[in-house]
């Protein structure tokens, strides 16, 4: 089993992702409301994203791309650096006491 050493995996901070979403907003002067209104998404869950309250979904960012030119994959890639960061260091433990090793990969 490859163990990787706590420290190197950094504690999550704010979702970087929504940060993006926030900013872009924010520069563009656009408010979340006029941006739901735009994308055609519940103003409640462009609220809950940008507040750290949800994850964004591919058909957020895509949606998002689409509105704003900022790219899709980018903010899905941030997404998923965020969603990994808070899974090792939420459940990493846990995992590694339930979860049997089948293989045990070469030194």
């Amino acid at each position: 089993m490859i163990k990787r050493d706590q420290t190197e995996i950094p504690q999550p901070g704010l979702n970087p992702a929504a940060g993006v979403m926030e900013e872009t907003l924010e520069h563009y002067e656009v408010t979340q409301a006029r941006a739901s209104l735009a994308m055609k998404i519940n103003p409640s869950y462009l609220n809950e994203v940008l507040k750290n309250k949800k994850g964004m979904s591919a058909e957020l960012a895509l949606r998002f791309q689409h509105c704003f030119g900022v790219p899709a994959d980018y903010l899905i890639r941030l997404q998923a650096s965020h969603d990994f960061k808070k899974a090792h260091h939420a459940k990493s433990g846990t995992i590694e006491k339930e979860v049997e090793v089948l293989v045990t990969p070469a030194a």
